[in-house]
């Protein structure tokens, strides 16, 4: 019985391999091919019968083999690669591609490499259409100009990963604190969050055509872990149902207004001028352990302390503003503590009058639970690591402190009472490419949100060199870095 459904799993597993649109393959360490799919027929005109055990690379590539070289050798040297490459198939079309090839390696050595090859004409093409579209020439030398090459940036780094606010800041002659706030009053959302939702817009299209699957366009859009990518796609997708739905309504009669919220799959709540319950959706009243018959009641009598919070947020939004954000919540009858992410704007009647509010939200209380076991994972770490000798810190960008274990300082061999910057901390580890490690290690957590484990020599405050192990997870809060948390050991010993 095991066996037939091991059979099954490993034919449904060459289906998907074989219909998938992107080439995928395997050249071991003499680059001889030891794998193709079926797509290598269309893109290079050659079967996979004969390639298999029989063709070197460089018979496949043809003129494209000197320009693909140099990221066949570093492959070969354990590196993963990614690059872009234009492609002629043999019908005379060109695809536009991006490659990544994967690194073998088995006991220390590499024994070839996984190719998998996306075609990613349509963002290409899309991308020049917009640029087309823009006449960015004609625009004037000011911050909306600065804004709109960043937002012109950010499409172009769909594939190659997110350029970083302090680049787009140092490229486009603007501080980063203007080019966030100006981004802001614009796209009315954070640079990170915007090239994400730009992400995830080209995901839907690729996943609705059925081209790759979660895991293939993960990889391709630089995601680290793949239930991260799937984590973002759906909250895309809650957010793109609600916009639908806002525009719906908009055409909406009063009794249509009530029959969108009602059958609202999230959370929705309509109230009217005087912010009483008119209609909410099945999941408000879940999430918010309410009774069904509340229409008629004030929210401040219902929910008081969130009202407390919200109240001059409801005069602004019967003026005809919209507010987002997210915060902690203590909700009654049982003062449960809830986190939610809101979004409340008027609702206008036939005669283009304001008739009340509309309140969207999203409980992502389990999302900031897990923000917190890493506190509570640091705090269980500095009780025990009198035993184990590892130290824990972190370093909270919001207040610009940090924070460094009893431990932590004795591996550095700094007083008790020593506080240092980040860029102190990082001067610690020896010059050159340990140092370097560090820098690009934590450059990657702040901006990309990758966690990482690495090994760096350091010079203690003593003068002792020792090796220790770092890790490192982010919290990312509204799109941007706000913590890191780390774990340190020195492992001098160990090598």
């Amino acid at each position: 019985m095991v066996s037939a459904i091991n059979k099954k799993i490993v034919k449904l597993g060459f289906d998907v391999i074989e219909k998938t649109n992107a080439l995928l393959a395997y050249w071991d360490k003499d680059l001889i091919c030891r794998f193709a799919n079926k797509s290598y027929a269309e893109w290079f005109g050659v079967k996979p019968s004969d390639m298999i055990n029989k063709m070197h690379i460089r018979e496949l590539l043809g003129t494209l083999y000197q320009k693909n070289l140099p990221y066949i050798k570093q492959a070969l040297k354990g590196k993963m690669q990614v690059f872009e490459r234009d492609i002629t198939t043999p019908s005379g079309e060109t695809k536009h591609s991006i490659a990544t090839y994967f690194p073998d390696i088995k006991n220390n050595k590499v024994k070839g490499f996984f190719v998998h090859v996306a075609d990613v004409t349509y963002i290409k093409e899309k991308l020049k259409k917009e640029e087309s579209a823009i006449q960015y020439n004609n625009l004037p030398e000011s911050d909306d100009h600065k804004i709109a090459l960043v937002e012109k940036e950010l499409r172009k780094s769909l594939l190659t990963g997110f350029p970083g606010i302090k680049q787009l800041s140092k490229k486009y002659f603007i501080s980063e604190t203007k080019l966030k706030a100006k981004f802001k009053e614009i796209y009315d959302t954070t640079i990170f969050s915007y090239y994400r939702d730009l992400q995830m817009n080209l995901a839907d299209h690729y996943l609705s055509e059925k081209k790759f699957s979660k895991k293939q366009i993960a990889v391709m859009l630089n995601f680290s872990n793949p239930s991260n990518f799937s984590d973002r796609y759906k909250s895309y997708l809650r957010q793109k149902e609600i916009k639908k739905t806002v525009s719906e309504i908009k055409q909406a009669s009063y009794e249509q207004y009530k029959i969108f919220v009602q059958q609202a799959p999230y959370a929705i709540a309509m109230l009217d001028e005087d912010l009483r319950f008119i209609k909410v959706s099945e999941k408000w009243i879940k999430d918010f352990n309410l009774s069904e018959n509340i229409a008629g009641l004030k929210f401040s009598e219902l929910l008081p302390q969130v009202n407390f919070y919200w109240q001059e947020l409801f005069y602004s939004c019967l003026k005809g503003e919209v507010s987002k954000g997210e915060d902690l919540f203590f909700v009654q009858p049982n003062n449960k503590g809830m986190w939610l992410k809101w979004d409340i704007r008027a609702w206008y009647t036939l005669e283009k009058k304001i008739g009340g509010v509309l309140i969207f939200t999203e409980d992502i209380t389990d999302a900031k639970s897990q923000a917190e076991e890493h506190e509570k994972i640091l705090e269980i770490l500095d009780k025990t690591s009198e035993i184990a000798r590892i130290g824990a810190w972190k370093r909270n960008f919001k207040t610009n402190t940090g924070f460094w274990s009893k431990i932590t300082k004795e591996i550095l061999e700094v007083p008790e009472d020593y506080h240092a910057t980040l860029s102190a901390a990082i001067n610690f580890y020896k010059e050159g490419k340990d140092r370097e490690l560090v820098k690009k290690s934590i450059d990657n957590a702040i901006q990309f949100g990758k966690s990482f484990d690495i090994e760096a020599k350091l010079i203690t405050a003593k003068g002792n060199t020792k090796l220790v192990r770092v890790i490192a997870y982010p919290i990312f809060r509204n799109g941007e870095c706000e913590k890191l948390l780390g774990i340190f050991q020195d492992i001098t010993d160990h090598n």
